[in-house]
């Protein structure tokens, strides 16, 4: 970002090079947007993450060329604060792993957001973000055209678009709708670039209207009327074009009913499903805010998936959602409210300015720019709108087109306070280890989750025992592994260690602590078993699976 870097210190790319580096990242912009690898369990999140990381450590190696020096300002003294209480919080963390790979991974995103917003010209970062989104786009329509219509491949939830889980693509059409209506608008003289634009656009928005992700239509719209009563504010003028979005939503509405035979019964479910706002996320507010309130420090960075359920009332009228034996809670659907539970109320106090500064450099840049700062407002404030109420940011392309998103934010004014810098070779010695270590991380854990699906798909138990010892932080890959030892190898003793491993990551998973008291039992560890049977019941006191073990009165 240029809030973290000093102008003087960077070159002006030459015309020729810009052109290259947009060609690059569009690459990657189209590759994150369809890639997907069955090898892996989670076929769509593995592979896309690697994309990101290798986006990543692109920039950074960019960077580093170009030989940095970091302004130190308020924000990123705010980044420099916040990783260093994110590293302070691995000291009780229980998945470490998971921990330093964020931290890592935090800090990758906030240096390519500088780069890309130092190195490059304002106007030539708009056309990389609209071309990026232009291509992305219509590679990504034409990969779904192919797969559900000419292949006939079956969707679901999970595997709803090239993106992958429903409520993934909708985090992605916070940026992709307004950006790409401002591409078409900008490049409107082009009739190619128009008709695959709008082609382009009216199937994102009918793909919107069939997820009915909520967050993303509150989103858009309300990022839609402030920006038109701000701009009404600002000139007096009451400008239509800021509706175009409600137009083509309000069609995308219509000819996805006509075209399901569904007449205006799709209209109707769509306003009784916003207006139904019952979707158990209060209760995971509620739940995640009694987890601030008994660990002012927080749980650790990126553990919240590893401790809520202590916190998540199952069982009960107050459950959080999504919590059982086949389903976990990654997070509680709130950004700020994932920095507060896992960093407490330093942690989470730091990341809230942080991000509110980003909203206000957006603002700013909206009252004190053109029209196209409003569309970029329109995206940020969506994609805001949205991360309230979603896992906005965790995901892999919705954090790969948010990099580029707030690198024009950022490079669209200059900060007002410089305190100090720091050199060249520090700034570098800053940057190098972040590159390293994400390649390092990436490495491991995409090696340890290839190994995991593979072994457990044929069955080969030395494979997933290959997996853990890769990557020993991996739960997945212990609780797998204790399924083969336990039905393929017949060794209920191994069985119970590999649980047992898989535990001291997890320590909280009533379904893991349940079956480590089954088995502590068979083996006639009835004491252990007890012991287990007891924080399974203390986090899920109704449990019936947990309730009839019988230990015997221990």
């Amino acid at each position: 970002m240029r809030l973290l870097a000093d102008d003087s210190y960077f070159e002006t790319i030459k015309v020729s090079k810009v052109a290259l580096l947009k060609v690059v990242l569009i690459l990657f912009s189209c590759a994150i947007s369809v890639v997907h690898v069955e090898a892996f369990y989670y076929q769509y999140n593995y592979p896309k993450w690697v994309v990101f990381d290798l986006f990543c450590i692109f920039l950074i190696s960019l960077s580093v060329y170009f030989s940095p020096r970091i302004s130190v300002n308020i924000v990123s003294l705010l980044v420099g604060l916040l990783s260093l209480y994110m590293l302070f919080s691995l000291m009780w963390v229980p998945n470490r792993f998971e921990g330093i790979q964020f931290i890592i991974r935090f800090l990758a995103t906030v240096i390519s957001i500088f780069t890309l917003a130092s190195l490059i010209k304002k106007e030539r970062l708009i056309d990389i973000l609209t071309e990026s989104v232009f291509y992305s786009t219509v590679v990504f329509s034409l990969v779904l055209v192919y797969e559900r219509y000419l292949l006939g491949i079956t969707y679901g939830d999970t595997n709803f678009s090239p993106v992958g889980f429903v409520n993934y693509l909708g985090q992605v059409l916070n940026i992709w709708i307004p950006i790409l209506v401002l591409s078409i608008y900008i490049k409107r003289k082009s009739i190619a670039h128009l008709v695959l634009g709008l082609a382009s656009l009216m199937l994102l928005m009918n793909l919107l209207v069939e997820s009915n992700t909520r967050g993303t239509i509150l989103g858009l719209l309300s990022a839609e009327i402030l920006v038109l009563l701000l701009v009404l504010i600002k000139t007096k003028k009451f400008a239509f074009k800021y509706l175009s979005i409600s137009f083509v939503f309000v069609l995308a509405v219509v000819t996805f009913s006509y075209w399901k035979n569904a007449g205006t019964e799709k209209l109707e479910e769509q306003v009784q499903s916003i207006q139904n706002m019952d979707t158990g996320r209060d209760n995971i507010f509620l739940n995640t805010l009694d987890m601030v309130k008994e660990n002012p420090f927080g749980v650790g960075v990126n553990n919240f998936e590893f401790v809520h359920q202590k916190y998540s009332k199952a069982g009960t009228s107050e459950s959080s959602p999504y919590v059982s034996r086949y389903q976990v809670l990654l997070s509680p659907y709130n950004i700020i409210l994932k920095f507060y539970s896992e960093l407490g109320l330093i942690g989470g106090s730091l990341f809230a300015l942080l991000y509110g500064f980003v909203l206000f450099r957006a603002l700013r840049n909206l009252l004190n720019g053109n029209f196209i700062d409003a569309w970029i407002f329109m995206a940020v404030f969506s994609l805001s709108f949205h991360a309230m109420f979603s896992s906005v940011y965790l995901t892999p392309v919705s954090l790969f087109f948010s990099v580029i998103l707030f690198s024009v934010v950022f490079s669209r004014d200059k900060p007002d306070t410089r305190f100090t810098s720091i050199g060249k070779k520090s700034s570098i010695l800053i940057f190098l280890p972040v590159a390293l270590s994400l390649t390092y991380l990436s490495v491991v854990k995409t090696a340890s989750g290839y190994l995991t699906s593979k072994g457990a798909r044929l069955g080969e138990t030395k494979l997933v025992e290959k997996a853990l010892k890769i990557n020993p932080h991996d739960y997945f890959a212990a609780v797998r592994l204790a399924d083969l030892y336990l039905y393929k190898e017949r060794n209920k003793s191994t069985a119970l260690k590999s649980l047992e491993h898989a535990i001291n990551l997890y320590p909280y998973h009533v379904y893991l602590l349940i079956r480590a008291a089954e088995l502590s039992l068979q083996l006639g560890l009835t004491e252990k078993a007890a012991q287990y049977k007891q924080r399974a019941l203390d986090i899920y006191p109704s449990n019936y699976r947990a309730s009839v073990i019988d230990t015997g009165g221990t």
